[in-house]
This record gives structure tokens, C-alpha cells and sequence, in this order.
């Protein structure tokens, strides 16, 4: 199959599957898994868990783990699975090593070079019997009973051995003697680089490079798993692909290191992405020219669920857009196997879950289900004989649903189940094809179901199977009798009468409680299709409650009647306490919140568009770089407003003035309740707070007759940043105000507004002083946002308090 390549206009959502199902051959050395095993050891999927990036890791490392994670990410999705979440996205393949894992104990081999520090055992029986265990010193000589010191320095094992057996053949003869190392020197060497632990490690004379491996940690995630470097008085000696020993199990080049040595663990190289029905999903790093059927054998091979006529390479273009390349697998040896670049995600899609070779037999029978096609199958060969079928079978009627090329349009053909088994009629006996579905009917589904309905104030509403000479009384049985506010006088029966002219509807209305009762003047004979509305008691309410707590005698839930005031939920609830603040009452309504909530949600929709058109570039080319800055953090700092907002909730609350229950009977306040209402009426807090541009954010003890500049001043006065043109007071009830010489304050003593100055301040009010915004007084819609950012701070105390 050619390549296709097409640019990537917006990143795919999911990866559709490709239709058809796969039987054809594998290519060779891409084996399904479980189909033949990998020569050595395989490593296990899922290392090492991809975690967060550690600090310092390289830009670019970072930017390519990213790209291929997040394409590993849809890994699953192209088998059919959910989306992992971020902590089960298919990990980088790593080392599994743990840092300071000790050296694992190994043989000692003929060869090895003996040295000091090294632990020598001598075992002699027959004509003289005895063990001995010394160190070799730091002159490189052993001592040993009669034989005095020896020199061993620089002799291999085998050597040694040899050695020893001469010398006790100079004073003994008829012995045979074993010699063994025990502890073993050790010697220093240094891993460095993108190693997880860097530094120096005492390690065993018989270590190699994966043993320092293990005590450092391995390579970290920025370091290379195909490149580990081993230097030597500052030349390259060995190198290490980690991978020839995690995948195929290979050790040959896992030479033993010497003192002084450097384990250098490079940066990581180009990194591809292998994900979907493949054994190991998983970021892969290149050594050099890597094609693709390399890459695919790194992660174990494909599955036996793969679909090989279309691989998917997704590819960063030039720094500049990603494209697709769609590949056939089952050509891998010729053009289709290409070379990968770094950050390229490879995806190994499914075959299709259907099944291609299958009838489907469902409905009344026995063993509904699938069943494999043949060729010459007919519907004889699943519906062998009545014992298949379920007691009940239309035995008239029965249908094949059949899918018809090349649109798959549907098609029906129809048999009779009676002479299918008779053998009367052999054009019943119909030829399946892959898909059918056969349908087989149960009586009551083929015969049409004679309904009568019954809604309203009934404790089953809802359609019945009408019977001969069925009366009302049996309709309002069946549907569990008439609910506590059921209006019995007049219930109504919808009837379609049959006319010359056509149908017509005629309503008959029943007086229930006499039908009920067996009067047959009301208790009327149904007719099929019959409907009876059984009406509700005119504005019945069960149970309609509303809510008072607080500073009252008697606070609770209370069942209250239509057109009931508030005055008189007070005086249910045993009036005031004489701890009751009255001007900090606070009544919440359903009602309210919602339109305050919807007002709210205009203001922000009405700002939002404001911002959009202070943005536009007609206006910006126009501004200088400085004023262009100014409105860019004006913007910013508009946006968070909005974000803020969008995280408010409404309350519902209403602003309230509440007296004495004799003097509030009559006024505007007194207003009527609704379903829900909460009333709480607080204690006098006795302080007032003042928030925003000031020094000392803080509750002060309120003080009689004091403005708000009095509590602005306890604050510590206006801050650098204070607007102090745009302070304003939240009243204890709720409302707002700006502080202003003249017009209406309220008397507390009196109860009413009085003329003055409504810069008072009350117990329980709050002092709010805003941030100065970016002064740009040339720019109108700048002013007009400051007002539209007061309206809404205002409104938000109103609304949520």
C-alpha cells in the first residue's frame, strides 16, 4: 500500500478502527503475542511509572517525553479501551533498578587477578588436616602456617591454586586440599552523568557495568538506556546498549569494570512513541537509523488482535504541524518500512470487533444469541424444530433482517414459522447470509393491545388494558384509587366517538365519589381508547413550608396556607427575643435566586462583550506601547473578575425592614410567603468591618452615630492603592450604598428613613474600599467598565450574602 500523507488540521479525539478482519500472514521477526516467544529474557511490561518530570531535565527531553505521552495517552483508545488517566499513561521503557541494590554474588572464574584485600580459604585432609582463612595485605603476600609468607599479587585464581598445592607438597604428602575466595576486594569506581544517583561507589572486583548500574539507580529519565560509556585512564573502553539486555537478554558486552573506572550515562537520544496492540506500549529510544519494523519488535511485536494492512506514524512537519503516514505492515519489508525521526508516535490499531461470519437469532426463543454462518445455511439449520421456540410464538409471522452491499441498507424478508416446520412451503426454509438477524414474535407483541389511560390526582396514572364492559370505578381501581386531593365532584372522560363525517371527541364528566359508590348514572361503561382526567383540589399544596430561625421564640419548619404574611410567621413563631437584631434580618426565597441568578449571568455575558471590543485591533493600533500595556493588565485583571464571578452562587436574598408584628401588618414589607422561604433574624453583632485598600483589614467595635470615615481611619487609612472616590457601605440588610452628605439615612429608634447623611454606619455593616483600576481618562469604555465592576460588586453582596 502506498504512503499516504496528510496534514493533521485538528488533533484527533479518538482513533477510528480500521474495518476488515485480519487473517493474513505476519511478517517474519513480528511475532502476535503468545504466538512465539523472544529469544532470552523479555522484559516485563510497564517499568518504570512516567511520573512527573524531574527538575533540570532538558527542554527538548521534556517537550518530546510530552508530545509522545500525550499520544500514548489515546494508547488505549486505539484497543477499544478508555483513556488512562495521567498517572497510567504507558511509561518511558527504563530500567527497573532500585538505587543501592547490592552486586549479586557470582562464581569466581579461573581468571581472576588476585589482590589485596582479597579473602583466600585453604581446606587440607588426609596425611594433614586443617582450614585456614587470610587476607591478602597490602603488600600483596598471605601468610600460612608452616608455608610462612607467600606472595600472591597479580596471580590469577587457577594460579594461585597451583601455588598452593606446591608448596604443601614440599612438607606433606597423601592430602588433597580445596581452595576458595571469600570476601572479595573492592575497588572504586565513579557513574556519572544522567545517572539517578551520580557518584563515586566501592564496589566488587568481580562487578560489571550493570552491577554499578544497579547501586547508582540506573539512568535517570533525561539519561540514555543505549549508550552507556565505560572510560578508562580517559579512553573509551566499552560501551552498553541497556536494551540488548532488557529485550533479548544479552550480557556479552557487559564487560567487568577496573578501579578508577567511569560509568558515563549520556543524555537521552531521539525517542519514538510505540502505543496500541502492540506487547509493550511504550516510549522507546532510537541508536541510529531505526526503521519502523525494529521499532515494533523493541515493543515486543504485535499482538494477535492487530491489524496490519494500515499502521499509523503520526510526525511533527518541520516544526511547524503534525501528519499522519499510513503504512502496511504486512509489506514491511519494502517502502513501507521507513526510517522514524524523533517524537514520532507509532499506532497499532485493532482489528474490527466485527465478527464477520455470524446470524443472529433473537427474540421468543430458547437460545437467542450468535451463531456462526455457513455456506448453504438456511434458517432451517437455527430453527430446527418447535422445540426452539418459547411458549407464546406467533407462529404466522417471522422475519429475516438482512444488511444489503453496498450501502447497507436493510432489507426484510418474511417466513411462516408454521410452515417452515411443516415443510409445506420451501420458500420459508430462507438461504442466510453473514449479518442476518432472525426475529422470531411473541402472541402479544402481534396483536394490537386495547388501552384505556387514566392521569391525574390517581396513584398509578398511566394506560391500562381495557376489558369488555369495564366501568370507571375498575379504571380507578387499577390505577391504586384517588390521591388525599383528588376533586371527585367532576373528573373528565375523553372519548373518540366513530360519525359519518368522521371521528369526533366528546367529553362526559363523572362525578366520582358516586361512581365509586355504585351509582350507575356515573360509573359509565368504558370504550377502548377511553381517557379519564382525574382533576386535583383547585391550588392544593401538601405540606407547603417555609422556614424561621434565629432570635424568635419558636424557630423551625412551618406548614403555612396560600396568601400567608410574614407578620404572621413571626407571631406563629412566638415573636422576637429580646436579643433580636431586626435591621440585620436576612430572608432568602427560591424565586429570587433564580432571577438574580440569571441577572447575574447577563452582567457577566454584558462585561464579557465589552472586554471582546476593547481588544478589537482597530483600537489597539491607535494606542501608544505604554498605554497598549496599561490596557493589556486592565484586560487581565477583568478576566479574573469574570472567572470569579462565574464562581458565585446566587442566594436568594431579599432585602427586608422588620418591625414589631402590629406595625408591620399593612406596610410593603409584610410581603406574602412562598414555598421555601427562610427567615434569620441575628443577634447584634455590635462591630463593623472594614475590607479592601486599607491598612488594617479587620471587625471594629461599632460606635454610635461614627461615619465611615471614622472606621476607615481605625483601619490605618486609605492605602496607596485605594480608590477613595469609589468607597461604599454594604448595609446589614443587604442593600448598598455610597457614602454621601444629604439625602435619606435610617433611624434606628424610629424605624423609618430620615432625611441626613447616608454615610451612617450600623452594626453589621461592611466599609468596602476598591482598588484604583488603570486611569486611562481618554478611553471611555474604560470608565464604563468601572461602572459595570461596581454594579457587580454591589450586586454580588445583594445577592449572596
Amino acid at each position: 500500500m502506498p504512503q499516504s500523507m496528510y496534514y493533521q488540521g485538528i488533533q484527533s479525539q479518538g482513533i477510528p478502527s480500521p474495518e476488515g478482519v485480519t487473517q493474513g500472514m505476519y511478517p517474519q521477526g513480528i511475532y502476535p503475542q503468545g504466538m512465539q516467544s523472544q529469544q532470552g529474557a523479555a522484559y516485563p511490561p510497564g517499568a518504570v511509572p512516567q511520573g512527573m518530570p524531574l527538575p533540570g531535565l532538558p527542554s527538548d527531553v521534556l517537550q518530546t517525553q510530552g508530545i509522545i505521552n500525550q499520544m500514548l495517552n489515546q494508547g488505549n483508545q486505539v484497543q477499544g479501551k478508555p483513556a488512562p488517566t495521567t498517572s497510567q499513561q504507558p511509561a518511558a521503557f527504563q530500567v527497573p533498578l532500585y538505587p543501592g541494590m547490592p552486586s549479586p554474588d557470582v562464581p569466581v572464574s579461573p581468571d581472576y587477578v588476585i589482590g589485596p584485600g582479597d579473602e583466600i580459604r585453604v581446606a587440607v585432609w588426609g596425611g594433614v588436616e586443617g582450614t585456614w582463612s587470610t587476607l591478602v595485605d597490602r603488600d600483596g603476600n598471605i601468610n600460612l602456617p608452616k608455608l610462612g609468607l607467600l606472595g600472591v599479587t597479580n596471580l590469577t585464581f587457577q594460579q594461585l591454586k597451583d601455588m598452593l598445592r606446591k608448596e604443601f607438597s614440599k612438607y606433606y604428602t597423601d592430602f588433597d586440599m580445596n581452595i576458595s575466595m571469600g570476601s572479595l576486594k573492592t575497588y572504586k569506581v565513579y557513574v556519572v552523568g544522567n545517572a539517578r544517583m551520580p557518584g563515586a561507589y566501592n564496589i566488587s572486583s568481580l562487578s560489571t557495568i550493570i552491577n554499578a548500574l544497579l547501586v547508582s539507580g540506573g539512568p535517570s529519565k533525561a539519561g540514555s538506556m543505549r549508550d552507556i560509556q565505560v572510560k578508562r585512564n580517559g579512553k573509551l573502553v566499552a560501551n552498553l546498549d541497556l536494551y540488548d539486555f532488557l529485550i533479548r537478554g544479552d550480557r556479552a558486552k557487559d564487560e567487568r569494570l577496573m578501579p578508577e573506572d567511569v560509568v558515563f550515562v549520556p543524555p537521552i537520544g531521539p525517542m519514538v512513541g510505540v502505543a496500541g496492540n502492540v506487547a509493550r506500549p511504550a516510549i522507546y529510544e532510537l541508536k541510529g537509523r531505526t526503521r519502523l519494523s525494529e521499532a515494533i519488535k523493541m515493543a515486543g511485536g504485535v499482538t494477535a488482535s492487530a491489524y496490519l494492512q494500515r499502521v499509523q506514524v503520526e510526525r511533527v512537519f518541520q516544526q511547524k504541524s503534525k501528519v499522519f503516514l499510513d503504512l502496511d505492515l504486512q509489506n514491511i519489508k519494502g517502502k513501507d518500512d521507513i526510517l522514524l525521526q524523533n517524537g514520532d508516535i507509532v499506532k497499532i490499531f485493532p482489528i474490527t470487533s466485527l465478527v464477520s461470519n455470524k446470524v443472529t437469532l433473537q427474540g421468543n426463543v430458547r437460545r437467542p444469541g450468535e451463531y456462526e454462518w455457513k455456506q448453504g445455511m438456511r434458517v432451517s439449520d437455527i430453527l430446527t424444530s418447535s422445540e426452539v421456540l418459547l411458549p407464546g410464538t406467533f407462529m404466522d409471522y417471522a422475519i429475516v433482517e438482512r444488511l444489503v452491499p453496498p450501502d447497507l441498507h436493510q432489507e426484510y424478508r418474511t417466513f411462516s414459522l408454521d410452515k417452515l416446520f411443516s415443510g409445506s412451503d420451501l420458500e420459508a426454509d430462507i438461504a442466510l447470509e453473514p449479518f442476518d438477524v432472525v426475529t422470531v414474535f411473541n402472541t402479544k407483541e402481534m396483536v394490537q393491545f386495547r388501552k384505556v389511560k387514566v392521569t391525574g390526582a390517581v396513584n398509578k396514572p398511566g394506560e391500562f388494558e381495557y376489558k369488555e364492559n369495564m366501568k370507571v370505578s375498575d379504571l380507578v381501581k387499577l390505577a391504586g384509587g384517588l390521591t388525599a386531593f383528588a376533586f371527585t365532584p367532576s373528573a373528565e372522560l375523553t372519548r373518540i366517538v366513530p360519525t359519518d363525517s368522521g371521528p369526533k371527541t366528546e367529553q362526559l364528566y363523572v362525578n366520582l365519589t358516586d361512581a365509586l359508590n355504585g351509582d350507575e348514572s356515573q360509573d359509565f361503561t368504558l370504550r377502548e381508547n377511553d381517557y379519564l382526567l382525574v382533576r386535583a383540589v383547585p391550588e392544593w399544596q401538601l405540606y407547603s413550608k417555609v422556614f424561621i430561625y434565629g432570635e424568635v421564640k419558636f424557630p423551625g419548619e412551618y406548614a403555612f396556607k396560600k396568601g400567608e404574611k410574614l407578620s404572621s410567621l413571626i407571631e406563629r413563631a412566638g415573636g422576637y427575643t429580646t436579643n433580636a437584631y431586626l435591621r440585620g434580618a436576612m430572608f432568602n426565597r427560591v424565586s429570587a435566586k433564580y432571577m438574580q441568578q440569571n441577572q447575574i449571568n447577563e452582567m457577566i455575558n454584558r462585561l464579557e462583550r465589552e472586554l471582546f471590543a476593547m481588544g478589537n485591533t482597530d483600537v489597539a493600533s491607535t494606542l501608544s506601547s505604554t498605554e497598549a500595556k496599561a490596557i493589556g493588565y486592565q484586560t487581565d485583571q477583568k478576566r479574573q473578575l469574570i472567572e470569579g464571578l462565574r464562581r458565585i452562587e446566587a442566594k436568594g436574598r431579599m432585602v427586608v425592614i422588620l418591625d414589631e408584628v402590629n406595625k408591620m401588618k399593612g406596610t410593603p414589607y409584610d410581603i406574602t410567603l412562598e414555598e421555601n422561604d427562610t427567615l434569620f433574624i441575628p443577634v447584634n453583632p455590635l462591630a463593623v468591618q472594614v475590607v479592601g485598600a486599607v491598612y488594617s483589614q479587620s471587625n471594629f467595635v461599632y460606635e454610635p452615630k461614627k461615619d465611615y470615615s471614622f472606621y476607615i481611619k481605625r483601619a490605618g487609612g486609605f492605602s496607596k492603592t485605594a480608590d477613595k472616590g469609589g468607597v461604599y457601605i454594604l448595609k446589614v440588610d443587604g442593600s448598598a450604598i455610597r457614602p454621601s452628605k444629604g439625602g435619606l439615612a435610617w433611624d434606628a429608634d424610629s424605624h423609618k428613613w430620615v432625611s441626613g447623611y447616608s454615610d451612617a454606619v450600623e452594626s453589621g455593616d461592611t466599609i468596602v474600599v476598591p482598588d484604583k483600576i488603570v486611569n486611562l481618562p481618554w478611553l471611555p469604555v474604560v470608565k464604563d467598565f468601572t461602572q459595570i465592576l461596581y454594579q457587580i460588586a454591589v450586586g454580588a453582596r445583594v445577592f449572596f450574602q
